[in-house]
């Protein structure tokens, strides 16, 4: 019998293929499972791809709705020389009708509260002032309605004047599932003018903006004082400015919209406060005043002149030639004297008082008061020019706060007073000698008076809660659109 050979250690044929087999059905499923994942992992990204764009779309389009909400308001009613007769239905619409949007893609006005005037004297009552709450609930907080917005709403006391709300319905015919609906609130405060210490405004219509913030002389600002200025941003002209805002190839300076507000405050304000329209409305009511100074009707002057304008071209008042026309009125705290004038701000009793030098030949005096009282304005109004600027002393310390406009002025100060009140300086206005101020200051930021006017700036709360009913007021809109 022959015997069996030995199989030890040898793979059958039938073996050997049979555990190829299971390899290669491994080797697919693996390649299967990672071509799987990859389809995944390439669809997860398509899809976040496409809801990052959407959600990129979104954002573009609520901040886009935002603005124009923003700039509808602020067309009818920003303290600027030229403001919208319009519906602020009417300007949204304009404004929505300049936007491009996606193929398909149309954004509507559904419904638009009309915001309140942004009224302040001498027009109209103003919105009653109080210091603003931060984080509150009543009265309402302005915690975050932007950076800038809140800098300068926690300076002094502001007027609330309310939540406004503006709704659009966004449509595509293209794409139905991305019809949605944006809700758009507009905060709106009545800042005083007087709330920034110190301002150095531009004038982008009638004057120039500032290149840079102006050099300031050490001492120049105390503790607490808060400073603006809104410059031009070719880093060329101002070092601070973000050279990124900046496009050289076109030679254009464009400030970032985040800076609207404080444009508001430093450009448009000032452009509108040494515009006619303030003016006249400042010398109307000064002109209008029933100052108890004036001269009473008597048979030998039966019409005197009334009210508290004082003009230059203008004989003053003679008691002993009464009814000698025309003449100037008397006016409690005010002495003439040929071309000078004298207040006494003790006894000052209208609200405004008006100086007009319209040729360039007047001077003015102003003495200061030790005790408080009523706040007032005094403005001095010279249109000469040229032909000369009105010299201003102040004389004195005083503690009645006052509102004083100065414009074509030559102005002096002596023996280092202490003055409470608001300093306005027009772009012809110059100054000299030390004062410790106390309240706000503002001047041209192109023809800085700080090289030879030591003013010592000191902030006071309490003269601005003092000024705010006379003061000018700008109005701050802050927005934010959320989707329904």
């Amino acid at each position: 019998m022959k015997p069996r050979s030995s199989t030890t250690g040898r793979m059958q044929p039938r073996d050997q293929r049979g555990m190829a087999s299971v390899a290669v059905l491994l080797f697919a499923m693996v390649a299967v499972f990672i071509l799987m994942a990859n389809f995944k992992l390439n669809y997860a990204v398509s899809m976040s791809g496409d809801a990052f764009d959407t959600f990129h779309s979104q954002t573009v389009e609520k901040n886009g709705i935002a603005q124009i909400v923003k700039e509808s308001i602020l067309a009818i009613g920003e303290t600027a020389p030229a403001t919208s007769g319009n519906s602020i239905q009417t300007e949204i619409q304009n404004r929505l009708g300049s936007m491009t949007f996606p193929a398909g893609v149309s954004v509507t006005l559904d419904s638009a509260d009309t915001p309140p005037a942004n009224s302040f004297f001498p027009f109209a009552t103003p919105a009653a002032a109080s210091p603003p709450a931060y984080f509150s609930s009543s009265p309402r907080g302005i915690a975050g309605m932007g950076s800038l917005f809140t800098s300068l709403a926690v300076q002094g006391s502001v007027a609330d004047l309310g939540r406004y709300a503006y709704t659009f319905d966004r449509t595509s015919t293209q794409a139905p599932g991305e019809n949605r609906t944006y809700l758009v609130d507009a905060d709106l405060f009545s800042v005083p003018l007087t709330n920034i210490d110190v301002v150095a405004y531009g004038l982008p219509s009638s004057g120039s903006i500032p290149n840079q913030a102006p050099a300031v002389p050490a001492g120049t600002f105390g503790n607490g004082v808060s400073t603006l200025v809104v410059t031009s941003n070719n880093p060329a002209n101002d070092p601070t400015a973000y050279p990124d805002l900046y496009a050289p190839q076109a030679g254009t300076e464009v400030l970032p919209y985040q800076y609207r507000n404080a444009a508001s405050f430093t450009w448009n304000a000032y452009e509108y406060l040494w515009n006619r329209t303030y003016q006249d409305g400042l010398l109307n009511t000064a002109e209008s005043e029933r100052d108890p100074g004036n001269q009473v009707s008597s048979g030998s002057d039966p019409t005197p002149p009334a009210g508290a304008l004082y003009d230059f071209s203008v004989p003053p008042f003679d008691p002993a030639n009464p009814g000698n026309y025309p003449c100037n009125p008397t006016i409690a705290g005010v002495s003439a004297s040929g071309h000078s004038v004298a207040i006494d701000c003790s006894q000052v009793q209208s609200q405004v008082i008006a100086i007009v030098d319209s040729e360039g030949t007047g001077s003015v005096t102003i003495d200061g008061s030790a005790a408080g009282g009523a706040p007032f304005i005094l403005l001095i109004r010279n249109t000469a020019g040229g032909l000369g600027k009105t010299q201003v002393a102040f004389a004195g310390n005083n503690s009645r706060p006052a509102i004083f406009y100065l414009e074509n002025s030559n102005v002096g100060f002596s023996a280092d007073p202490q003055i409470e009140g608001a300093l306005f300086f027009d772009p012809t206005t110059v100054a000299s000698g030390a004062v410790n101020w106390f309240g706000h200051f503002s001047f041209y930021g192109n023809a800085s008076p700080l090289a030879t006017f030591p003013i010592s700036m000191n902030d006071s709360p309490a003269v601005k809660d003092a000024l705010a009913a006379l003061a000018p007021r700008v109005l701050l809109v802050s927005t934010t659109a959320v989707r329904q």
